[in-house]
């Protein structure tokens, strides 16, 4: 039938792309690659499967939008401006950089054979793909990073090029006279859209967001989303920019609004499933057949882009970051042509600027590129990680000789460096583990014991001293990792400590059989401290929310690290209802030298001692055989007539009372 030939058609994509999806996470290779080759396979030049190509190019256009919309409203405008001046520059010598490159190099291989041809030749080949560089990016967990963080505010430049770009494209078709009229027509055009793009993102977009968030309704809040993305796509190409343009500015122009996270989270499953299409539809421009002909040009052009482009890239990051291996990585990011270069291609080639052959070689060589980029990220690091291993190593190697019982920190992100500065006030060794360029440099500059590598490499294991380390805690989300990790150190070390984080319950077992002693889920630690908080608010007594959480945290955690988990809930203090508990100073010399155990608080007063503090240092639950001196402070558990008999009897004075909210 027909009239169903558009449902069959998806439906088959999507399953392909299903299954060579399911390929690809099977030997470890970007699903982004497993949705092209799904393209190759039914496309037209392989399998021809698919009727109704027309449409499916339509439905991508659309998912291609939903991608970039979703990247400008996630892209935080005051996170780019506060470091545009780097990031401008970098940008702005990247683009001129390989434009001039491109251009030299289709002149002297005789692809461009006049100055607008490889103009137009440059300019493609400068710009790269944000949303391979932003799928692949959250794919790998380096959306934060810190090549990362200056990956995508680059693919943002050079996406807003297009906006100076594409004016020239009708003055470069003439070829006798220049049109001064057209060009400063279309530059006007692109410069009353910026200016619409500003004061919607300003004045226009939050009222009417505001207004629909207000109808308490979920779909009216989605409907409004996709009318202002669409009218702003649709604005964008009848100016003769592009559908895909138009919606990244969408984005951004939403991006600083209060309900940018809310139009993110709805709009994100018509982007993930419509974005398969736009792969799927980037993958049926492959022609094997025309590669197979032309393999060697193919294979030139494809190297000459991405060694280029990289290098390129990599020196001109630099002026963004001062880390090399950041630099790499972000130069190895940048090195493939972009979706918007296909806009650029497609208009080059309806303008008679690029001829047939030129451009079937490029939409082979970008398609080629855009696949292979992802598994560049991937091998690119580590192929570096030795290399940078040896060079940030020797500097240390003073900083971690002779450690013992110390604390080795794999991963110092937000958990790692609250542990480390905890670390650092009790005065306890610790050395860190980390990948990360720009967190090494920080290290470096506060003085912290550091080692750059991979924890699963076992030198770098062994640099830590892992064989007289106490504690081992790692932080990394990569569950492989982890696991590996954990297998090896206690191998090393049957009596070492091992804390690890974990995102997924099915991670847990395999934690624990590979010798981890204790394992926190962030959501867990999440849940238990809304619930103290729920408690706290409703004015439940400090004893009840105390056992509560005991009694979840037990439950919870009993099962797979009771070694370390159920001391601590074991040992907790619970105050009955009417008590309390006080800080009390020690003034009286008779105190000076006796031991709590000769005091017998308990039998004189009813009170209990559970914790000393002297100087800097608080000891918990001090042993009977524990002596004072004077101006320790005391903390003791009573009710208030015990407490107030206490502190009459042994001459203390009150320093801080705890209350039950506390």
């Amino acid at each position: 039938m027909t009239e169903l030939a558009l449902i069959k058609d998806l439906a088959l994509i999507w399953a392909v792309a299903l299954v060579t999806g399911h390929i690809c996470i099977r030997f470890k290779q970007p699903v982004i690659a497993g949705y092209m080759l799904a393209g190759v396979i039914v496309g037209p030049y392989v399998l021809k499967w698919i009727h109704q190509t027309e449409q499916i190019k339509v439905l991508a256009e659309f998912g291609v939008a939903m991608l970039l919309f979703a990247l400008g409203v996630d892209l935080s405008l005051k996170q780019v401006l506060s470091s545009a001046r780097r990031i401008l520059s970098a940008g702005t010598a990247q683009i001129l950089l390989t434009l001039i490159a491109g251009w030299a190099i289709a002149s002297l291989t005789g692809l461009a054979s006049s100055p607008a041809e490889g103009f137009l030749f440059g300019s493609i080949c400068a710009i790269s793909s944000s949303v391979v560089i932003s799928r692949t990016l959250v794919d790998r967990g380096e959306l934060d990073s810190a090549h990362g963080r200056i990956l995508i505010p680059l693919a943002l430049v050079q996406d807003l090029s297009l906006v100076v770009i594409i004016p020239f494209l009708p003055v470069l078709q003439s070829t006798s006279e220049t049109d001064y009229t057209g060009l400063l027509l279309s530059g006007l055009k692109a410069i009353i859209f910026i200016f619409f793009v500003v004061l919607g993102a300003t004045r226009v977009i939050p009222p009417i967001l505001a207004r629909s968030a207000k109808a308490n309704a979920k779909e009216i809040f989605l409907l409004t989303i996709l009318v202002l993305c669409l009218a702003i796509a649709l604005l964008s190409q009848y100016l003769g920019l592009s559908i895909a343009l138009g919606a990244f500015l969408a984005g951004l122009m939403m991006s600083e609004s209060t309900y940018a996270h809310q139009a993110l989270h709805d709009v994100s499953p018509l982007r993930d499933i419509f974005s398969i299409l736009f792969f799927v539809s980037v993958g049926m421009l492959l022609d094997p057949v025309f590669i197979s002909q032309n393999l060697l040009q193919v294979t030139a052009f494809v190297l000459l882009l991405i060694l280029g482009k990289a290098l390129i890239g990599t020196i001109t990051a630099l002026l963004a970051t001062t880390s090399i291996r950041s630099a790499i990585l972000i130069g190895t990011g940048l090195s493939q042509i972009g979706e918007f270069s296909f806009i650029l291609l497609t208009m080059g080639h309806e303008y008679k600027l690029i001829t047939d052959p030129i451009y079937n070689l490029f939409f082979a060589g970008a398609i080629v590129s855009m696949i292979a980029s992802p598994a560049l990220m991937s091998i690119v690091p580590k192929l570096m990680k030795h290399h940078f291993q040896k060079e940030t190593s020797r500097p240390n190697a003073l900083q971690h000789e002779g450690l013992q019982n110390h604390v080795v920190i794999c991963g110092f992100g937000r958990t790692g460096r609250n542990l480390g500065l905890v670390l650092e006030a009790f005065q306890i060794p610790f050395i860190v583990i980390e990948l990360n360029g720009s967190i090494i440099e920080d290290l470096a500059v506060q003085g912290i014991p550091h080692i750059y590598g991979d924890a699963m490499n076992q030198l770098t294991l062994a640099k830590a001293q892992i064989a007289d380390a106490a504690v081992l805690v790692l932080t990394m989300s990569d569950p492989l990792t982890t696991e590996a990790v954990a297998n090896f150190t206690r191998q090393r070390n049957p009596e070492l400590r091992i804390i690890a984080r974990a995102q997924r319950n099915d991670d847990i077992p395999l934690f624990r059989s590979a010798g981890v002693n204790a394992i926190v889920q962030p959501e867990f630690e999440a849940s238990i401290e809304i619930t103290r908080l729920v408690l706290h608010s409703l004015k439940r007594p400090f004893n009840e929310v105390h056992r509560a959480l005991n009694v979840i945290r037990s439950r919870r955690y009993a099962i797979f690290q009771p070694d370390i988990e159920a001391l601590e809930a074991g040992t907790g203090i619970e105050f009955g209802d009417s008590q309390i508990g006080l800080w009390f100073t020690v003034t009286s010399q008779e105190l000076e030298g006796k031991s709590i155990a000769e005091l017998n608080v308990r039998a004189e007063t009813g009170a209990t001692i559970t914790a000393v503090k002297r100087n800097e240092s608080t000891i918990a639950f001090p042993e009977p055989t524990f002596q004072l001196d004077q101006h320790d402070w005391i903390y003791a558990v009573g009710n208030t007539d015990q407490l107030q008999q206490m502190e009459q009897k042994f001459h203390l004075s009150q320093v801080q009372q705890l209350s039950q909210d506390t």
